[in-house]
């Protein structure tokens, strides 16, 4: 007879996709923070910006989804 075999399975990968963000806050004040990183997602990136600076107004935020490639001229 033959005997069962049981093939292992590849790991899933689990972890999110990484994308640049990019959050510019303004101070009451006028002067403004910046804050830009990898994060799973906009809001994410969003909400550490509001850590940063608490008493700041979101003023502008970008999620870059492809990658660009500096030209040499």
């Amino acid at each position: 007879m033959l005997a069962a075999v049981e093939t292992s399975q590849a790991p899933m990968i689990t972890r999110p996709l990484l994308v640049s963000c990019r959050v510019v806050i303004k101070m009451a004040d006028g002067s403004k923070g910046e804050h830009e990183g990898m994060y799973p997602s906009l809001e994410d990136a969003l909400d550490r910006a509001i850590e940063l600076f608490p008493e700041g107004e979101v003023v502008a935020f970008a999620r870059a989804f492809g990658r660009r490639k500096a030209v040499a001229k």
